[in-house]
């Protein structure tokens, strides 16, 4: 029976084509009131009239503006996020809600973070392990945003950093991985062929250039990339209901962003 609970989630979240856009709006866990956020239920009624799938945000937030997402996208929980900007140490992320809460939420899915070849590794790995084992009791998914970090790794875009990341973050439970683009579309799809989950990519800081940022989602998705789950990128720009448009328009419609640039 989890296991069809599991699968009714993952297709609220996937369209029948397998792919999905998310956008990610959970930052204020770790920046407060971050820039296009400020006025959060203004952004999200912004949000949901565009052409995605799901919303992430933690449990709080999904409480304060529940009203104004109910029935429109699918909701992932955030239920990590103690390392603040400003605190000594801003990848010490632990749990700031039960897997249980996310599920009376009405969550689709549940998130976490992990920073592989950090000092903190073996404590973020045993996180998604326990979240997964709660997370199974109750049929709902996980995603593991998995960022690749100093000592073990210098830089967080080489395919091994990711292939260790992504397919740790599997083994240890997660049904959806988000991790950052290589930058090279052969190099995304040799760690795309050994993770057996889907992959999402991230965003990050918002982009000066849109053409490489637009570029950058299209060639990740031509290496096998099932989605996007992007913030600052969508939520920073001046028109957040016109950029969640065209990433869908690239996940899901398979527009080059040639095309799309045009129409900027």
């Amino acid at each position: 029976m989890n296991y069809i609970g599991k699968r009714i989630r993952l297709s609220r979240i996937f369209r029948s084509d397998n792919r999905t856009v998310i956008i990610a709006v959970d930052h204020g866990r770790r920046y407060g009131a971050i820039k296009g956020l400020e006025n959060f239920a203004d952004k999200i009624e912004k949000l949901v009239k565009a052409d995605i799938d799901a919303l992430m945000m933690t449990p709080s937030m999904i409480e304060k503006i529940y009203e104004n997402i109910s029935g429109k996208v699918s909701l992932i929980a955030r239920i990590d996020g103690t390392g603040g900007i400003y605190s000594p140490d801003e990848i010490d992320d632990r749990l700031i809600s039960s897997v249980k809460r996310a599920v009376c939420l009405g969550a689709d899915a549940v998130s976490v973070m992990v920073y592989p070849g950090s000092e903190r590794e073996n404590i973020l790995w045993e996180k998604l392990a326990i979240v997964s084992e709660e997370a199974f009791e109750y049929g709902i998914p996980v995603l593991a945003e998995a960022i690749p970090k100093p000592p073990g790794f210098q830089d967080k875009y080489t395919k091994n950093a990711l292939t260790y990341s992504a397919r740790i973050a599997v083994e240890l439970g997660a049904d959806i991985v988000k991790i950052p683009y290589t930058g090279d579309i052969k190099s995304f799809e040799e760690v795309v062929n050994v993770v057996p989950a889907p992959i999402v990519v991230l965003g990050g800081p918002k982009k000066g250039n849109i053409e490489d940022f637009l570029k950058t989602i299209w060639e990740a998705v031509k290496a096998g990339a099932k989605g996007v789950a992007i913030g600052r990128n969508v939520f920073q720009y001046e028109n957040p209901t016109k950029m969640a448009n065209i990433l869908s328009l690239i996940v899901h419609k398979g527009k080059n962003y040639r095309e799309i640039i045009s129409e900027l």
